[in-house]
């Protein structure tokens, strides 16, 4: 049975909202990461205040401590170990999972580079509905065509969509592209949502940090919120998720 892809971003919570979905006992903590372990989910390793990501597995998890698989580009390694914060963000059981390291240690692992880290005293274990996000297939993945100058129509890029939902969208900007920066609005940004229609809509660039893939492929990743969407645009997204949400179903139980 195919299970649906979590994106692995960064979730942010007030101390109320924190505490709703804290872990602290140890021994549960154990369990949730080991499992991780053995299903070899895939693990973002944020950096660099959160600016920087490398995609990464955990290898081992235990009282005595957590090792983490190491990034392909030594570069990268070596900004990670002289990073006082660090987030980890994986899944566990269909939920998001994240905690924060404040001290890792490059060593050697089954004879091959690795983290070592303690194991985190708390970590967050998030399943709402709230933060479903629809994965785009990287075969045929929607399209965000954004218009940076206001008035020229005819200047305009094509951005691939790595998610969307209802509040927003992640786009992925290839290095020849358009350079989003987080706090800049671009308005009629259109999205073409295959059986459902056209979704016109302003978006705000909320954050932006490069991609590191397994392969060592560098890309730039911008997490956008839609501004003010109007109720036509809402119920594009709400038909266009529920509809994906269906074939997903469907395709589960083939």
């Amino acid at each position: 049975m195919r299970t649906k892809e979590i994106p692995l971003k960064i979730e942010l919570f007030s101390n109320d909202e924190e505490n709703d979905y804290l872990v602290s006992n140890p021994k549960e903590i154990v369990s949730i990461l080991q499992t991780v372990v053995e299903r070899k989910s895939r693990v973002a390793l944020y950096y660099n205040e959160g600016n920087s990501m490398v995609l990464t597995l955990i290898l081992a998890a235990g009282e005595n401590g957590v090792w983490v698989d190491a990034a392909s580009n030594p570069l990268d390694n070596r900004h990670i170990e002289r990073s006082k914060r660090i987030i980890f963000v994986t899944t566990h059981n269909q939920a998001k999972v994240q905690f924060i390291a404040t001290d890792v240690m490059l060593g050697i692992y089954e004879d091959a580079p690795a983290f070592s880290l303690a194991l985190p005293s708390k970590l967050l274990r998030l399943q709402r509905r709230d933060y479903y996000r629809l994965v785009t297939p990287d075969i045929d993945a929607l399209k965000c065509i954004i218009r940076p100058v206001p008035g020229q129509t005819h200047i305009q890029h094509e951005v691939t969509v790595m998610d969307i939902s209802i509040g927003g969208v992640a786009l992925v900007c290839e290095a020849s592209g358009i350079e989003l920066q987080p706090g800049m609005v671009y308005e009629h940004c259109q999205i073409e949502l295959p059986e459902i229609g056209k979704l016109e809509a302003s978006i705000e660039v909320k954050n932006a940090f490069e991609i590191t893939d397994r392969n060592g492929r560098v890309k730039r990743r911008a997490g956008c919120v839609f501004v003010k969407p109007d109720g036509k645009t809402t119920m594009l997204l709400q038909r266009y998720v529920a509809h994906m949400q269906q074939r997903q179903a469907r395709n589960t139980k083939d």
